[in-house]
């Protein structure tokens, strides 16, 4: 825990005195470096991580209680940390996918931790995923390097690519563009190759909520808006065939996971695959490539954090406390549990979109960002369909939302006549008979606190949006 305090304070530090300040760790040859340079947009990602990592260790704490090999989870726990935070503040994208590649190997025993079969499976499809979309991320880096007008993979506002060396191969970097997009795409979990993450919900609650939440999804979508808006810059990229090709995918994305999630009865699962889905609102504000449209995905990155590791930490506090995995388990637990529930309340309606919540601010501007972009075709040309589809699509999503998530809410706090005689017959204990009761304060505080975000965001987002907007000014 002290490590963790002691990261986020050095964070905070960086983001306070040496904003835009660059530090070279080594040169590997040439215009090539491995160098940390904090600007807005990293300091957005590197702040999240700096806030939800200190609550995520406490809750940590209590949950690995009585884990055999705690000590192995938090030294890994507290590697992957320093590794998002070097994805946060990378000055190029050679640095960028240097700790890209590092996250993967610090987080494969994270998913192994529970060493069963299953767990064994889930960490080789995630570490074989992994691998092959780094790959194809790395034609990317090889495209913008050759392609820079200075000959390096710094990140700039609007893009780095040589128009005069560009011209006559803009179709090679288009299709090496649309690789990178899918490889990156892979720790966004973007169909169709998400299939890793739910898998990996084997793995423990504290670990499967930095996944889904943090670490290693928000850290695919991030890389995916740098190479967009800060390598290729969307003055090359908008209005191509790769534009749309990228917007199809993270639309088709949106309404498999959304869909498949309402079918799922496994409760992490199911929020997995939400996370799949809210992904892809990400990465559709990116590919609007728009100022709204990187301001709108980056509200939704800050927004679903808080939303989404709220979300696994309730599950996790159940599982903890009375061993039930499943939907259809969770009969009158709502009252049982009052605390928890009531901050899975918060954080489905937030999730679901409903107003006053931080969901329905992100998800408000994506829209917009969507109708803006479509309006700016005029007379309704063929690039307004996707953009259009796009908004019809989130609200789609927000139904399914809305129906994957008041299910386990309905049963908690109305539980079925069967479900509440087995209560009856149980005396509303556990296994081993104890009464189901919320978790300690360890676990139930960064509960309320990430509800009480959820909540501010929602009712007074205006400081949020005005950097979010400079942000998207600037790059877009």
């Amino acid at each position: 825990m002290a490590a963790v305090l002691a990261n986020s304070l050095i964070i905070a530090w960086i983001l306070y005195a040496h904003m835009g300040d660059r530090l070279v760790l080594f040169r590997l040859f040439g215009t090539l470096t491995v160098q940390f340079r904090p600007d807005p947009m990293g300091g957005v990602f590197a702040g999240l991580i700096a806030v939800l990592w200190p609550l995520a260790t406490l809750y940590s704490l209590s949950y690995m209680e009585k884990d055999p090999r705690k000590t192995t989870f938090f030294a890994y726990y507290v590697m992957t940390y320093g590794v998002t935070a070097g994805i946060a503040l990378a000055g190029n994208l050679v640095t960028l996918y240097f700790f890209y590649e590092m996250l993967t190997l610090v987080t494969f025993p994270l998913v192994l931790h529970p060493m069963t079969k299953a767990a064994a499976r889930a960490s080789r499809k995630y570490l074989y995923y992994s691998i092959g979309g780094a790959a194809f991320a790395f034609i990317g880096l090889i495209f913008v390097l050759n392609y820079s007008a200075a000959g390096n993979t710094e990140f700039v506002p609007g893009g780095i690519l040589s128009p005069a060396a560009a011209a006559g191969s803009e179709g090679v970097l288009l299709l090496a563009y649309v690789l990178a997009f899918f490889g990156f795409g892979v720790k966004a979990a973007l169909f169709p190759v998400h299939g890793w993450l739910p898998s990996a919900a084997v793995a423990p609650t504290p670990v499967t909520a930095l996944l889904h939440a943090v670490a290693v999804v928000k850290s695919g979508a991030f890389a995916i808006l740098r190479l967009t808006y800060y390598n290729y810059g969307t003055g090359f990229l908008k209005g191509t065939w790769a534009q749309w090709t990228v917007m199809a995918a993270a639309l088709i994305t949106i309404v498999f996971a959304s869909t498949t999630a309402v079918r799922e009865i496994h409760w992490k699962r199911r929020l997995a695959y939400s996370t799949v889905s809210n992904l892809s609102y990400i990465l559709f504000g990116a590919a609007v490539m728009t100022p709204l449209g990187l301001a709108a995905a980056l509200c939704h990155m800050v927004a679903h954090a808080f939303m989404k590791i709220a979300s696994f930490f309730c599950a996790g506090a159940v599982m903890h406390q009375t061993g039930k995995t499943y939907v259809y388990e969770l009969d009158g637990l709502g009252r049982k549990m009052p605390v928890t529930f009531g901050c899975l309340t918060v954080a489905s309606l937030s999730l679901m979109g409903i107003p006053l919540f931080a969901g329905f601010i992100s998800k408000w501007n994506l829209a917009q960002a969507g109708l803006q972009y479509a309006a700016s075709f005029g007379d309704g040309g063929a690039g307004s369909v996707l953009p259009l589809a796009g908004v019809a699509v989130i609200l789609y999503s927000a139904l399914m939302t809305g129906i994957y998530m008041l299910t386990v809410l309905v049963r908690a706090y109305f539980p079925r006549e069967a479900g509440a005689a087995a209560g009856r017959e149980s005396a509303g204990g556990t296994e081993d008979g104890h009464p189901v009761t919320d978790p300690d304060w360890r676990m139930l505080v960064p509960l309320v606190i990430f509800a009480a975000v959820i909540l501010a965001l929602g009712l007074h987002s205006a400081p949020l949006m005005e950097l979010l907007g400079r942000i998207g000014g600037e790059a877009a």
